[in-house]
């Protein structure tokens, strides 16, 4: 591999990744460590009230027997080894799906990663530069494997926060411990064999799980690559690779007849020439979450909130409320009559009607008083659904507002608040985890966690921050 990131074209995918991840220099520069640093403290602050979800408390009345260990799980003083943190944490973070999205990948990204590096860091006496480092290398991996299996593997049905999420754990924690090319290429391919997951499950506790299960196999297949299990070769292009076995029998006839559009260098084809350039971090970015639903109702809901604070519309005196969003949004939203907080979060419909009567959307709309309460349900039928069969980059999501007197107002929504080109502010990312921790955690320790994620791009040994993690919930 040349100084730039560069290698030939001949390279086997599993070995030109590999090569690129184990010797790329440090040192990615100061706004992409801003960048990671801001994806680490907008994790933490969903893993806190995350820790305390059923999803969460469920897992961990029994995966808590499973083990002791030297690393933190979130809201628990009891320590496990470092694949069953990653496990916990990973689900804590994914629980109340207030977490990032990553669009290459497709993917929940850094409620795989982060958990991962997080376990592993804290059990190898890692620190937070480190950290920071091996998210940054593992998230371009997981960029270079989302634009060669998307759009299809995604708009076919995996969840590609736990197929591609676990591959990018795997290389970021092989980064973490220093895993040499042979040995990186091994953990690589390795992970190939935890990637599963489908979006059937989405709405179920198993949908937050997946994260959990991809943390776990990040740390899991790099910890046994360091020990010296080897793995195939083939996994990501051969003829029972994953592109053949997760994308589908029409791979090539995709590839060939270009019947797609192309969104976020997605080329279905793995690029192994300039595996580095541009840099992930920089040139996509993360879109973090202002509400904690499904992303697919984020426009929607800013347009709506627009309308409402700029015409003085209110539930009294809105009669119908018209998306026109791309057909890939409501494919997301599945429920259109939601009986519990999960699915709930997944229901244009209700999301839609709790912003139209609480100005808003938090987290304590989801729970099953509020999913059931009438001030909500009664407000439903007023939201109609219009699916437009064009790409979120080719159709802006509109709303439209009738009100009772007859007037109609109408915006469209391109970037919602959070995405990388229309980000929150570092200030409204402190506050979205000061408002996570409360309740949760006391404010003194939930400024003591604050400073710790502050000093995360640096020398602190990662223990520290986790350490504060251990509280009981």
């Amino acid at each position: 591999m040349s100084p730039d990131g560069h290698v030939s074209s001949t390279s086997s995918v599993s070995a030109a990744y590999a090569a690129w991840a184990a010797v790329v220099p440090r040192g990615f520069g100061p706004e992409a460590v801003h960048r990671a640093k801001r994806a680490f403290i907008d994790v933490v602050a969903c893993m806190v009230p995350g820790a305390v979800d059923d999803a969460t408390r469920t897992l961990l009345s029994v995966s808590s027997t499973w083990g002791d260990g030297p690393c933190s799980v979130v809201g628990r003083t009891h320590a496990q080894s470092a694949p069953l943190a990653a496990l916990a944490n990973g689900m804590a973070a994914h629980a109340l799906d207030f977490d990032d999205n990553f669009d290459p990948a497709k993917a929940h990204i850094t409620a795989v990663m982060a958990p991962a590096l997080l376990a592993l860091g804290e059990a190898k006496g890692k620190t937070g530069a480190d950290v920071i480092d091996a998210y940054i290398v593992g998230l371009q991996i997981a960029t270079r494997i989302g634009q060669g299996l998307n759009p299809f593997h995604r708009n076919r049905g995996w969840h590609a926060t736990s197929t591609i999420g676990a591959i990018g754990a795997a290389v970021a924690c092989g980064r973490l411990l220093g895993l040499d090319e042979l040995k990186m290429r091994h953990g690589l391919n390795m992970s190939t064999s935890y990637a599963g997951g489908f979006m059937s499950q989405f709405g179920s506790m198993t949908k937050p799980l997946h994260a959990g299960k991809a943390a776990e196999a990040g740390v899991v297949c790099a910890l046994l690559a360091e020990a010296g299990l080897t793995a195939g070769t083939e996994t990501f292009e051969g003829p029972t690779g994953m592109a053949q076995l997760m994308v589908g029998p029409d791979l090539e006839d995709l590839r060939t007849k270009a019947v797609f559009k192309r969104e976020h260098g997605q080329t279905m084809r793995f690029e192994t020439g300039s595996i580095g350039e541009p840099l992930a971090i920089l040139a996509h970015g993360l879109k973090v979450k202002r509400y904690p639903t499904c992303a697919s109702t984020h426009r929607a809901l800013d347009g709506l909130l627009q309308l409402m604070t700029e015409h003085k519309l209110n539930a009294a005196n809105v009669s119908k409320i018209d998306v026109l969003a791309p057909v890939s949004h409501f494919n997301n939203l599945m429920y259109t009559n939601p009986t519990d907080g999960m699915q709930a979060k997944f229901s244009m419909e209700f999301c839609l009607a709790v912003a139209l009567r609480n100005t808003g959307v938090g987290l304590n709309d989801f729970t099953p008083q509020a999913v059931a309460d009438a001030k909500f349900r009664d407000l439903m039928p007023r939201v109609h659904r219009h699916p437009v069969d064009k790409l979120e980059s080719e159709f802006p999501t509109r709303v439209e507002v009738v009100t009772t007197a007859g007037a109609t107002h109408m915006i469209a929504v391109d970037a919602p608040k959070g995405r990388a080109d229309n980000p929150l502010s570092d200030a409204e990312l402190w506050d979205k985890l000061h408002q996570c921790c409360r309740g949760v955690m006391s404010d003194a320790a939930a400024q003591k966690l604050a400073a710790a994620l502050d000093k995360i791009d640096g020398p602190q040994p990662v223990a520290t921050l986790m350490n504060l993690l251990r509280f009981q919930s």
